[in-house]
């Protein structure tokens, strides 16, 4: 075999090894989408009236995004959302199901309310001073399943339930989406 010839045999070896790599990498497992939430209105978090405890009638309006970086279509269902301040939950709503073709993005809005929060003093004060200096955050929880009969390898290699807990933190008078981790539950036996 002339040197040339073996130059050439070694750079499409190399060329087809490459694309392989490339090929099992876009095509293998991965967490599944990318969240994140932006606060679009927050409404009724001042008490109304004077004495007695502190009731706030909250309502926020908030965007989901979910963002799917691989090549398979990615579905939710059972999809509820929370928004939670001081480990109290101000409100919270359920979301339609949904799904996000591959390498691609979709939003959904979602109106997040609850009739009464009863808040001690100490979290009343608190939220009242966190609002005022424009510090306050909000806990968001989206809890959302993998449909019946889809697969968990493709996006989770180690998930024994179909159930994962998306959490954010937002700030009111935050501009942009904010980013959100998917924390995985898993079954106990």
């Amino acid at each position: 075999m002339r040197r040339s010839d073996a130059c050439l045999l070694l750079g499409f070896m190399a060329v087809t090894l490459v694309l392989v790599v490339c090929g099992w990498y876009s095509s293998s497992p991965t967490d599944g989408p990318s969240f994140s939430v932006k606060l679009t209105g927050v409404d009724g978090l001042v008490p109304q009236g004077g004495g007695g405890p502190a009731v706030i009638h909250p309502a926020f309006d908030l965007t989901l995004r979910a963002h799917n970086g691989q090549s398979a279509k990615a579905c939710r269902e059972n999809v509820t959302i929370t928004v939670m301040y001081g480990n109290v939950v101000l409100g919270w709503a359920r979301v339609p199901d949904f799904c996000v073709d591959e390498w691609a993005s979709m939003e959904m809005s979602a109106a997040v309310s609850n009739a009464d929060v009863v808040l001690t003093d100490d979290l009343r004060r608190r939220l009242d001073s966190e609002l005022l200096a424009g510090a306050l955050e909000l806990d968001v929880e989206t809890r959302v399943w993998f449909p019946e009969g889809q697969p968990l390898f493709w996006e989770c290699q180690d998930c024994s339930s179909r159930e994962c807990l998306v959490v954010c933190r937002v700030n009111p008078g935050q501009a942009g989406y904010a980013p959100c981790q998917t924390r995985r539950l898993y079954a106990t036996h």
